[in-house]
């Protein structure tokens, strides 16, 4: 019956009571790190150079910390033990915000491009100029004013009479309408550049 309490039989089952009760403490733990918050907040600070940031690095530091509690053997090394964690996620949080600017920079890069192709823009398959009648008269003024002119969906609205939610909406529907009536008038013939559906 004692193998059952004494899990490794090599060590007399007085002497695991013994490191078990040594083990330090999750409430000794948080009351440790929460004595050091503002140290650590300052370490944090320094590095990402935002206070939010930090604050939220901070905050998602020491809930990983209470969860990972238990795998702390010494008390003494809690500190130093939270410092790599926070080296960590300010690692984590640096590749995340560059991969975010990297995401930005090349969308920015896309928009420029496209904003700069003005022939793209005036090459449109003819079909669409013989199929917009063909929707509702609101339906097809949305999409001339929002599509073609470039306004915004708020003036377009304001012009035609309508909330901007419901000409939103409206709009969405027109452009579903439109597209299913280019395809089943044109087939999927991407016909940007010289339109040969008549």
């Amino acid at each position: 019956m004692a193998s059952v309490f004494c899990i490794d039989r090599r060590r007399p089952f007085r002497t695991m009571l013994t490191t078990m009760s040594n083990a330090p403490s999750a409430h000794a733990i948080t009351a440790k790190l929460l004595a050091r918050r503002e140290a650590f907040k300052s370490f944090l600070v320094s590095r990402v150079g935002n206070a939010a940031d930090a604050e939220d690095l901070l905050q998602n530091g020491l809930v990983k910390a209470l969860s990972r509690a238990g795998e702390l053997k010494d008390e003494e090394k809690a500190v130093a033990w939270f410092y790599q964690l926070l080296r960590h996620a300010i690692v984590d949080h640096l590749r995340s915000r560059q991969a975010s600017a990297h995401r930005d920079n090349q969308w920015a890069a896309d928009a420029a491009t496209l904003a700069g192709d003005s022939e793209a823009e005036r090459e449109i398959c003819a079909c669409f100029d013989r199929l917009l009648p063909t929707l509702k008269p609101a339906h097809a003024e949305l999409l001339r004013r929002v599509e073609l002119r470039g306004e915004p969906v708020g003036e377009a609205a304001s012009a035609l009479g309508m909330t901007p939610n419901h000409a939103s909406v409206a709009l969405h529907r027109a452009r579903s309408e439109l597209r299913a009536k280019l395809i089943s008038f044109c087939g999927d013939c991407r016909c940007l550049d010289s339109c040969e559906c008549d």
